[in-house]
């Protein structure tokens, strides 16, 4: 009997679900090329928050320059009824499940399993969250890794008058305090190791300088899979 393990990672604000059969180099060449691109966006568009659709635009650019091959490209503008909620972790989990059945699953154990690590849940909120008493803006992103390297990834980005204090990604929003529509985008990507080799030295050396000035990557443990003959 083997089991489907994964390790759950943080690179900037993406939250990533690695199988355990992903080598070092192509892992670590994930956690990289994903902290660049948000910088890049960082950079050029400013916060994820306040302009999450150029940001995200950018973003994703910024893989592509990284050697990123896009085999797939997925966009939602969500309308929600003013009676229903949005649990913000939802349209994630179920764009993800289409591309990986058991993305569901890993999704909810690897979050359990952070229930426990106050400063895990510190930083994911550092890169998930910003608002103060008035209201409240998202910016989140799940992703799984296999090995090729080839990664999954679901981006939201939404606007609500619930306070920061009371904000999570598995507590329900009233749709009535939703500001605008809720934006989903999802992506699967493949590494072409051709164009990224000639600069992985060059990322990590930027990626490790930027991680000793904040904490953008992260080992938040593992996830076991499911077990299979």
């Amino acid at each position: 009997m083997e089991t489907d393990d994964y390790r759950l990672w943080m690179s900037g604000g993406t939250l990533l679900l690695v199988a355990a059969q992903v080598p070092h180099a192509q892992h670590q060449a994930v956690l990289d090329s994903l902290l660049y691109a948000q910088l890049v966006a960082n950079k050029a568009q400013g916060s994820r928050f306040a302009n999450y659709s150029p940001w995200y635009s950018r973003y994703r650019r910024g893989l592509s320059e990284r050697g990123w091959i896009m085999t797939q490209l997925f966009r939602e503008r969500q309308c929600t009824d003013a009676a229903s909620v949005l649990v913000p972790i939802q349209p994630l989990s179920l764009w993800l499940q289409t591309q990986h059945e058991a993305a569901g699953s890993l999704i909810e154990r690897g979050l359990n399993g952070l229930a426990g690590n106050d400063d895990a849940l510190q930083n994911l909120r550092r890169y998930t969250f910003e608002g103060d008493e008035h209201g409240t803006r998202i910016a989140l992103e799940i992703g799984l890794v296999h090995p090729g390297p080839v990664i999954t990834l679901c981006s939201l980005g939404l606007q609500t008058d619930e306070p920061l204090a009371q904000a999570a990604i598995e507590r329900p929003l009233p749709a009535r305090t939703l500001q605008g529509d809720v934006a989903v985008n999802g992506l699967s990507a493949q590494l072409d190791s051709e164009l990224f080799e000639p600069r992985r030295e060059e990322l990590r050396a930027l990626v490790a300088r930027k991680q000793q000035e904040q904490c953008y990557l992260l080992d938040l443990g593992a996830v076991p899979g499911a077990e299979y003959e």
